[in-house]
């Protein structure tokens, strides 16, 4: 019965409690209140004409005393929630400087750049996948529209291209939409089927793209592969479009082969003009670009000690590179010390003696050698001509001088902060034309 009676209570008694908290500690009154007039509860409080009166005591009797006027009351803002702020790229001051050989070669870049934008469209057919990430598609097709047009007085926009774009996770897909349409001459060795089990074993790490050549149609392929990991603060994502499309490029200039270019020729061009494409927007953007590509020589256990290498050691790599097939052009330092001897062409000579060295390799071969390649695999040596008719120096004699500028980038880069992933995307937006 207590326990019912308590329920009744807590049911019936708790809302009077609250009534009685909820009373105001004076009563405003309509009726006159005059000072010294009998009033019938100790210590009332009555507000009348913006004065409190209490009910006092003057010795027997209950009288209301002079009044208190009301204070002005201050208006304080109950505490509210704050919207959370959206989260946003907070820009960071980053450095601009650049060697004087790099600076050339990006200044030159950027005016031939400016001065190649057209609104013309390419003719490009962009394959989507349903899965792919839309964030990294729109990077994709963005950054091969402005290629497209960058490269367009060497290859037209009327030209055909098809491009089929997916995440590593389904790179079955690219693999069997790629093989339908290629000759099967551009599949010998194997090297798709390679790529595939590689994106089966790694679906998280595995990214990048390839140009294999023309389809049966005769239309140029290119396809890519993203990643939860792909972003655009990181060198190596952010280069991979314009690269790709670097080697369309030069398929077309030597009539869909690669075989008249050394490896560094073939992936150093790519990769110099991948790095230069994809920090067009940002001086600082480029910059750190160009960092991040150094320091990851050491990271693929080629040279773990490269800062301590004379220049003499990088001049003997291109005198090694001679001797090397375009089978064995995947080792990063390839990619890397070749895109530092454009850099130095570049900033020597300009972006239109790289590209008049790239139209003279197509039949220079014609008369010297069988074919442009030996059976050895190796490049006919009938290049160095070109070389030296278009930068006024022999090969021989430029290694050195590409050795010296590699040593000389090598020493600038030491010490300097370099940006990854998020924090660098706060150097500049990602370009969008």
């Amino acid at each position: 019965m207590k326990s019912a009676g308590f329920r009744k209570f807590l049911v019936m008694g708790l809302p009077m409690v609250l009534i009685s908290i909820l009373l105001p500690v004076s009563a405003i009154s309509a009726t006159k209140i005059t000072p010294g007039t009998t009033c019938k509860v100790f210590l009332q409080k009555i507000t009348y004409q913006k004065k409190v009166y209490t009910c006092t005591k003057s010795g027997k009797k209950l009288l209301w005393n002079k009044g208190v006027a009301v204070a002005k009351p201050i208006t304080v803002p109950l505490p509210s929630s704050t919207p959370t702020p959206t989260p946003t790229n907070q820009p960071v001051v980053y450095p601009t400087d650049l060697s004087p050989i790099t600076l050339a070669a990006y200044q030159d870049f950027i005016k031939t750049y400016k001065s190649r934008l057209t609104d013309e469209i390419p003719n490009i057919d962009f394959i989507i996948n349903p899965n792919m990430d839309k964030v990294l598609e729109k990077q994709i097709v963005d950054n091969i529209n402005v290629t497209a047009k960058f490269f367009a007085k060497e290859r037209p926009l009327n030209v055909p291209l098809r491009i089929w774009i997916s995440m590593t996770t389904e790179f079955q897909w690219i693999y069997d939409n790629v093989t339908s349409v290629l000759p099967v001459e551009l599949l010998d060795g194997g090297w798709l089927d390679m790529k595939l089990a590689r994106a089966k074993a790694d679906p998280d790490g595995f990214m990048g793209g390839g140009a294999p050549g023309n389809d049966k149609s005769g239309s140029a392929v290119l396809f890519f592969n993203g990643t939860s990991k792909a972003n655009w603060g990181d060198a190596f994502w952010s280069q991979v479009p314009s690269h790709e499309f670097t080697h369309v490029v030069q398929r077309y200039e030597l009539g869909n082969s690669m075989a008249p270019m050394l490896c560094w020729v073939r992936e150093g061009n790519a990769n110099y003009y991948g790095f230069l494409l994809a920090g067009r927007n940002s001086q600082a953007m480029y910059r750190n670009f160009w960092l991040q590509a150094m320091s990851r020589i050491p990271t693929f256990g080629e040279e773990p000690d490269f800062q301590s290498k004379p220049a003499s050691y990088w001049a003997d790599f291109f005198v090694q590179n001679e001797s090397r097939k375009g089978s064995q052009c995947d080792p990063w330092i390839n990619y890397i010390l070749g895109s530092m001897a454009f850099q130095y062409l570049a900033g020597t000579y300009g972006n239109d003696a790289i590209q008049s060295f790239y139209l003279g390799l197509k039949d220079v071969w014609i008369g010297v050698c069988d074919y442009p390649i030996s059976q050895e695999g190796l490049t006919c040596p009938a290049w160095k001509s070109v070389f030296k008719k278009t930068f006024g120096i022999t090969p021989e004699a430029a290694y050195p001088k590409f050795g010296q500028y590699i040593y000389d980038e090598i020493q600038w880069a030491k010490g300097k902060e370099i940006l990854w992933n998020q924090e660098a995307l706060k150097i500049a937006p990602i370009p969008t034309s």
